[in-house]
């Protein structure tokens, strides 16, 4: 079975990307582990202690692997951690997926046929750590094309399983889960609808959910640190936009754990 242990922000300029690593630490408690440049690009790693979150930031928009997933900050991958790569390579291939990376990369990427990419990695890259005290990353949210063609791709090659398919706020969302973290398959019922469009038009990587010990008081503090609120206050997610320019999102305790059942 694939986890997911990696969520990839890009950052608009190194003056966002330094912002918004004081924005994670100082709000959720995500912690440093590292910072390194590959590949055309400085990436800072940082964790809530299960998750690794890396800021990155390219030194051209032109780089081939800034490209990938649009310009301008993006939600740019998830990754997912499996315990036989080259049998995952066919069974990414197999269920029309395509490989993008070479394929003896230590972070392997491919495009889903959702649309959306994503890498697979071996077990031990992103090792768990010291928890966070402030939050823990808990969800991930796909806007895809058609919700059947992706349901079976993280059935068939990672072993997702599915939990709940419900409707509201102008979108369908199917809820699979690796058994600790949430993830949200959407297709909207308008790509002119505002929340649609919160992270550009077409299938990409929505958002991402945090859960926190005090959703109210979280809100405050994600004010004072320059993000933006971008839901009403009775909503049950709350979203927001961080100072990297992406969209993530903050429930309160064991907001997402009806969608947490082990598999």
């Amino acid at each position: 079975m694939g986890r997911i242990v990696h969520i990839a922000l890009k950052c608009k300029d190194k003056d966002t990307f330094e912002r918004s690593t004081k924005f994670y630490e100082e709000v959720f408690g995500i912690y440093q582990t590292k910072t390194g440049h590959a590949r055309g690009h400085t990436s800072r790693h940082m964790t809530d202690g299960n998750i690794d979150l890396a800021l990155m930031v390219y030194d051209s928009e032109d780089e081939k692997e800034a490209r990938l997933a649009g310009a301008g900050p993006r939600i740019h991958h998830i990754g997912l951690e499996v315990t036989d790569r080259p049998s995952m390579i066919k069974k990414i291939e197999d269920n029309g997926g395509r490989i993008f990376s070479d394929r003896e990369e230590g972070a392997l990427k491919y495009f889903a046929p959702d649309g959306t990419l994503g890498e697979i990695v071996g077990v031990g890259r992103y090792k768990k750590k010291d928890k966070s005290k402030k939050a823990r990353i808990t969800h991930v949210a796909m806007k895809v094309n058609d919700l059947d063609v992706a349901t079976r791709f993280y059935e068939n090659v990672f072993d997702f399983k599915q939990l709940k398919t419900e409707k509201h706020h102008g979108h369908v969302s199917r809820h699979m889960t690796d058994g600790e973290t949430d993830l949200a398959l959407m297709v909207y019922d308008s790509e002119e609808a505002p929340e649609a469009l919160l992270a550009g038009s077409g299938p990409g990587i929505h958002h991402w959910g945090l859960e926190v010990p005090d959703r109210a008081a979280v809100a405050e503090i994600i004010k004072a640190h320059g993000g933006v609120i971008l839901s009403q206050p009775s909503a049950k997610a709350m979203k927001f936009r961080a100072p990297d320019g992406n969209v993530a999102e903050i429930v309160g305790p064991g907001g997402f754990d009806e969608y947490k059942a082990t598999a």
